[in-house]
């Protein structure tokens, strides 16, 4: 299994957030050196991230490159950055993608993720799951998602919703490669729960991890 991060210089919602001081160091860097037992490669349009891992020994596990101009943007997708990545770099094992603004990920769970890959599934997409009463909103009105409003069932009877949670995705490259998807058509669902499904999207994220910073 080989891990891939891309790693943008700026962020829209949290400015600097991939730069800001986790446990000590910029949290980019905080997690990269958490996963330092396999070999990841980092996708940036920064230089200082670039030099920052030709440079420290810490980081030596890791192989930094220059994201394509024509992939620079807030608009590009990941899938784009990671069928780049698998030309690049012709990759032919399992791709673990993950961001590094997910600060409590843990080696562990990606391990135990790989080893349901083996299992026969072409895709393992980290969830949260979720037991309660859901609603969505049309334009006709107000409409149920999991649940009957006219018969009240309990909520442990209703069926689980699974959100993706973007803490990992692990996939076989052939399956980006011919749908631009990092969802196969077999995939597994993998719940992961508090505090290691924190992603780093808004301000309100980063007061919740820095609460939470040293207590892993």
């Amino acid at each position: 299994m080989i891990l891939f991060t891309p790693i943008k210089e700026e962020s829209q919602r949290v400015p600097h957030k991939n730069f800001r001081n986790f446990c000590g160091k910029p949290l980019y860097e905080y997690v990269l050196q958490k996963l330092n037992s396999y070999p990841i490669y980092v996708d940036t349009d920064s230089d200082k991230i670039i030099e920052n891992i030709k440079t420290n020994p810490n980081l030596s596990h890791v192989v930094g490159y220059k994201r394509e101009t024509n992939l620079v943007g807030h608009e590009v997708s990941v899938c784009s950055l990671i069928e780049s990545f698998i030309s690049r770099w012709n990759i032919k094992e399992p791709v673990c993608q993950f961001h590094v603004t997910s600060p409590f990920i843990k080696l562990n769970t990606l391990l135990e993720a790989h080893k349901i890959l083996k299992q026969g599934y072409d895709s393992v997409v980290s969830c949260t799951k979720h037991n309660a009463r859901f609603w969505r909103e049309e334009k006709y009105g107000m409409c149920p998602v999991n649940h009957n409003p006219t018969k009240l069932e309990q909520t442990q009877d209703l069926s689980d919703l699974l959100e993706e949670n973007s803490l990992f995705y692990i996939f076989q490259p052939e399956v980006i490669t011919r749908t631009g998807n990092r969802i196969g058509s077999k995939p597994y669902f993998y719940e992961t729960n508090f505090p290691e499904n924190i992603d780093i999207d808004t301000e309100e994220d980063w007061n919740m991890v820095q609460l939470l910073e040293g207590k892993e």
